[in-house]
């Protein structure tokens, strides 16, 4: 559902600008109602879906693919800590109609205000929540947490930001990703991740590996991106968050001349892309240099971000980046 719905005047005057009352009465005021969901992608059968904010599904064909198998996306940022998810009935793989969870948590650490029974005042204490509590279809004991954790990333892919969640059997593997690039001081918003699916495993596991390295054409608009108020709604979906102020005319003639210029062609794949990249050099051993930090990404806002950067990004379209990133 469109914003645009929502009347409230452009201008608002600076008496009636209260940041901190506003997180406080209006949260309040939002508890228990749901506003919609952000566009997601999902995952189905070994399949890729993409699902609207109005509930439509489209599966992801072949051919939507990189390569007819990998789902290709720019990870933007990370919700911190786990999701949790706990069914008291067991799974049913012929269940049309969805449910929801008798108990979950967006932050990992206590159950949903909106639970009328949880199950523990606390997700670590819950029992839940420790290995072994998990049954399969059959009622049989596994391995696993009858509380299933997912990791929620916001990712773009062919101009649009997404919420992308990664299910319980494959955050070991996407901690490895994550691990190994770390471990190359390459930040994941730097590269054109590309996912895929474990052929062995009996059912969904999710695997990951560099497809290309973004090119340096869309850093810029990447990193304005990753601040929109899109990637906040995934990432931050528990923080109170004040409107940004309007865009100048300026931005907004430099936007709608970007998009003027008629439908890009179709851009190169994640491979072409890689191939015409100009070599990475290669990295000193030892502490990185003085001005990167260890393990966070260049691409998530920070407050020292110069305002030059995210001004000139913003006058590059969604449809350019996807061509410059040959999603």
């Amino acid at each position: 559902m469109s914003t645009d719905l929502v009347q409230i005047p452009k201008d608002i005057p600076s008496f009636a600008l209260a940041i901190n009352e506003a997180k406080t009465m209006n949260a309040d005021a939002l508890q228990g109602i749901s506003t919609g969901f952000p566009p997601s992608i999902r995952i189905k059968r070994n399949g890729f879906r993409v699902v609207n904010d109005n509930e439509d599904e489209i599966n992801l064909k072949p051919n939507d693919l990189a390569g007819g198998e990998f789902l290709d996306i720019v990870i933007l940022a990370a919700k911190p800590g786990l999701n949790k998810t706990y069914y008291e009935a067991a799974y049913d793989p012929n269940q049309v109609e969805p449910t929801a969870p008798d108990c979950w948590s967006l932050d990992g650490v206590a159950p949903d205000k909106s639970i009328a029974k949880p199950v523990n005042p606390t997700c670590p204490t819950c029992p839940m929540n420790a290995f072994g509590s998990g049954r399969n279809a059959a009622g049989q004991p596994t391995k696993g947490k009858a509380c299933a954790d997912s990791k929620i990333l916001a990712v773009f892919r062919k101009g649009s930001v997404y919420s992308f969640k990664i299910p319980p059997a494959s955050l070991k593997n996407f901690g490895l990703y994550v691990k190994n690039l770390t471990n190359r001081g390459v930040p994941l918003g730097n590269v054109i991740t590309y996912v895929g699916f474990d052929e062995d495993a009996d059912y969904s596991v999710l695997q990951f590996r560099v497809g290309a390295f973004i090119p340096e054409s869309a850093k810029e608009a990447l990193l304005a991106v990753s601040k929109s108020q899109e990637v906040a709604d995934i990432v931050k979906p528990l923080e109170y968050r004040a409107l940004p102020p309007p865009q100048t005319d300026a931005v907004v003639d430099a936007k709608a001349a970007a998009k003027t210029e008629g439908q890009p062609k179709v851009g190169p794949t994640a491979e072409d892309t890689l191939a015409k990249s100009e070599p990475v050099p290669s990295r000193k051993r030892g502490r990185p240099a003085a001005t990167e930090t260890e393990g966070v990404s260049k691409t998530a806002p920070t407050a020292s971000a110069p305002a030059t950067a995210a001004a000139s990004a913003a006058v590059m379209s969604d449809d350019e980046i996807t061509k410059a990133l040959g999603l």
